[in-house]
């Protein structure tokens, strides 16, 4: 799952932590306290950085609807 991202990449922390903290709001208590669901979120949130999506809304959104399986392609 590291494969995700961009080794050696700094990531701006305040646009990390907004996107990571927006979707962890949008799930589920029982998905949001999964560590496994949390770290994949993040690394989801990182990859789509790393393809040049900057704003923490639509980050959030596009890991959520990656967690729930919808084709990204279909949502851009």
């Amino acid at each position: 799952m590291l494969d995700f991202v961009t080794p050696d990449c700094v990531y701006p922390p305040e646009l990390v932590v907004a996107a990571f903290d927006r979707v962890c709001r949008s799930v589920s208590p029982k998905i949001n306290g999964d560590p496994d669901v949390r770290r994949h979120l993040a690394l989801i949130i990182l990859r789509c950085v790393d393809e040049g999506e900057h704003d923490p809304d639509r980050l959030s959104e596009l890991a959520l609807d990656e967690l729930a399986g919808i084709d990204r392609s279909a949502v851009r």
